[in-house]
């Protein structure tokens, strides 16, 4: 996972293509566990990457897009969250909602 800090950030407002973002904080037990789901895709597949969020860092982001809680899985464009995963169920449940994100980034492109 590629971390996000404030230096990378404005590039990746600008980015071209959308991003996953995983978004965390530290002490969160869930959040750890849906990370431990996310390295397992990232192993699965070399050409997923995602990058890593601390909530904590970037509270005007999560304010102005409405991330309600952690871990979320954010597809984001231009800055914006076009979807978002709260949920983090399962490692499979996982790959079939980042297909589905490259599916509807194909069509909108």
């Amino acid at each position: 996972m590629i971390n996000i800090n404030k230096e990378n950030w404005n590039n990746m407002l600008h980015h071209e293509e959308a991003l996953v973002i995983f978004v965390h904080t530290p002490f969160c037990a869930t959040c750890q566990l849906a990370e431990r789901m996310l390295t397992i895709l990232e192993e699965a597949d070399h050409a997923q990457s995602f990058f890593r969020m601390n909530a904590s860092f970037f509270p005007e982001f999560m304010e102005q897009q409405k991330i309600t809680s952690v871990p979320a899985l954010l597809l984001v464009k231009d800055g914006v969250v076009i979807d978002q995963l709260y949920a983090f169920e399962s490692v499979t449940k996982l790959h079939n909602v980042l297909e589905g994100w490259k599916q509807k980034q194909s069509i909108q492109q």
